[in-house]
């Protein structure tokens, strides 16, 4: 099914539209931007071969990072756009550092460093609350969180270890709500941008705990 489908991601005012006006082969699936919980769960059991985002939400903190976990799983997207009183689509465009979150960003446009995955689960401690971490580079994690961070929050990250505890200093670029049917409770998936400083001790952190191979991307 995975070749001959396409998941498309549009806002509620304008899904209709999109709907008559975009045409791609083979099945649709379409969601509305306030469900992209249930979007990505079906990309992730179909593995559709295009992923079509309004582009409109995809410039949101919260497109960019639902774009980023597409990417993350190696599915191509189009963003959809409306030109000259018609509908259309386009490649997502290079994000600027600044502007764009750099922790789970498309490796070959934003990642600055290679992201690995953790050989075992390991937990975190962010701001006094616990934390998952997903996946890590020396320049950032990503870490799912059940208490509340907000963009650009400065925090405290304790990462947990064999020696002692990893105290690191961060600032949240970007966060997402997710409430899953397999999860009691719901959490925040969050992109942490770690300091400077922080470089030479991750270094020997993900020598410990991550797996040798970076996280393909495109």
């Amino acid at each position: 099914m995975g070749p001959e489908l396409t998941v498309i991601v549009g806002d509620a005012s304008r899904l209709a539209a999109i709907r008559t006006g975009v045409q791609f082969p083979g099945r649709a699936m379409h969601f509305t931007t306030g469900n992209v919980t249930g979007a990505m769960e079906s990309i992730r059991a179909y593995r559709p071969k295009l992923v079509a985002i309004d582009a409109i939400y995809a410039q949101t903190a919260d497109g960019i990072a639902f774009a980023d976990r597409v990417e993350a799983l190696g599915v191509g997207i189009r963003l959809i756009v409306r030109q000259d009183g018609k509908w259309a689509t386009t490649g997502r465009p290079v994000q600027a550092a600044p502007a764009a979150p750099p922790v789970i960003a498309g490796p070959a446009n934003t990642r600055r460093a290679p992201r690995f995955r953790l050989r075992a689960p390991l937990d975190a401690v962010v701001e006094s609350g616990h934390a998952t971490l997903v996946n890590l580079s020396i320049h950032g994690a990503q870490v799912v969180s059940h208490p509340v961070l907000r963009p650009n929050q400065r925090v405290k990250v304790g990462l947990s270890d064999d020696r002692e505890r990893l105290d690191l200093s961060a600032k949240v670029a970007w966060s997402c709500f997710e409430k899953l049917p397999s999860a009691a409770e719901p959490h925040y998936r969050v992109g942490l941008e770690f300091a400077d400083a922080a470089r030479q001790m991750l270094d020997e952190y993900l020598a410990r705990y991550c797996s040798a191979d970076p996280i393909p991307g495109p």
